[in-house]
């Protein structure tokens, strides 16, 4: 597992969408998050799966009309006291993409 600060420049460093999907976890009753992106939009690029477990809150704006970009992706821990609202991602240049979550993986 890596730790958040190398998933935090993970994110900086891969900033083209190339595929997010949403999944309800029957066991858990929980949703989880699959977000596929890349440093660069050309063909053959290497894609980094991330996957954000329990996602709440979830905003997603201004997607589609050509590539879609999430400039400068952070994460930040949270303490709010809520056990399955550990971490929030939030695009910070454009506001397109945010969202709480629990854990991750990346694959």
């Amino acid at each position: 597992m890596i730790s958040l600060r190398e998933l935090n420049e993970l994110l900086v460093a891969h900033n083209c969408l190339h595929a997010i999907s949403i999944e309800l976890d029957i066991d858990a009753m929980a949703y989880d998050l699959c977000l596929s992106i890349s440093a660069s939009e050309e063909i053959g690029a290497e894609v980094v799966v991330i996957n954000f477990i329990d996602i709440s809150q979830f905003a997603f704006r201004d997607f589609g009309g050509g590539l879609t970009q999430l400039m400068h992706m952070s994460i930040n821990r949270l303490d709010s006291g809520l056990d399955r609202v550990r971490y929030q991602l939030s695009d910070l240049e454009d506001g397109k993409l945010s969202f709480c979550f629990s854990s991750f993986l990346v694959a």
